[in-house]
């Protein structure tokens, strides 16, 4: 009898589905309140007044965010393509409220 092959074709392609559903899942996505910006870092301003902005390329346009978090961090990697994740602020402009930082390079390139 062939059920055995048959059977497990079943079982494997079930498993793979539950895999590619675990890991969609489990990506940061704008749904869920978790926002993914990667791209250069930069710094506007000084002192107290200065921001920290990402510039994301990808996509059609690219889109800017201003980041709040630790400074001392975010100054460490201003020039520095990273990956950031955080909250999206309440408020008119693309701020987000970073939860994680991860470096991927340590120049921009555009």
């Amino acid at each position: 009898m062939r059920i055995t092959p048959i059977l497990t074709a079943i079982v494997w392609l079930g498993a793979a589905s539950f895999a590619l559903a675990q890991t969609s899942a489990s990506r940061p996505t704008p749904a869920d309140g978790r926002y993914v910006a990667i791209g250069c870092l930069t710094k506007q301003g000084t002192g107290s007044a200065a921001r920290y902005i990402i510039t994301d390329r990808r996509g059609d346009k690219p889109t800017m965010y201003r980041l709040q978090g630790e400074t001392a961090l975010l100054e460490r990697h201003v020039g520095h393509t990273v990956e950031v994740t955080g909250a999206m602020a309440a408020n008119a402009t693309r701020t987000l409220n970073i939860r994680s930082l991860v470096w991927i390079s340590s120049s921009c390139h555009t």
